[in-house]
């Protein structure tokens, strides 16, 4: 996939995604990492994002009204092995 614009989250971006997701699951959504004990709905959220277990398509809009959908995984920064 190449990307017209730049290869990483914005800090809007991440903001919007932890916020959703940390309303998720405070609805009773399930985790998708494990949680540790003593753990907030809030670093639950940041965990899955760092892990890049998210699905999740980022929708970047232009001025030009046009639009790029990109996967989150193609955003995030490789993971260590």
């Amino acid at each position: 996939m190449v990307l017209a614009t730049q290869r990483r989250l914005t800090k809007y971006e991440e903001t919007r995604i932890i916020g959703g997701r940390a309303l998720q699951l405070s609805v009773g959504a399930f985790p998708l990492v494990k949680p540790e004990p003593g753990d907030t709905i809030f670093t639950i959220a940041v965990k899955e994002l760092k892990a890049g277990v998210l699905p999740i398509v980022i929708r970047r809009r232009y001025p030009d009204g046009t639009y790029e959908d990109v996967l989150l995984q193609d955003l995030l920064p490789p993971r260590l092995a």
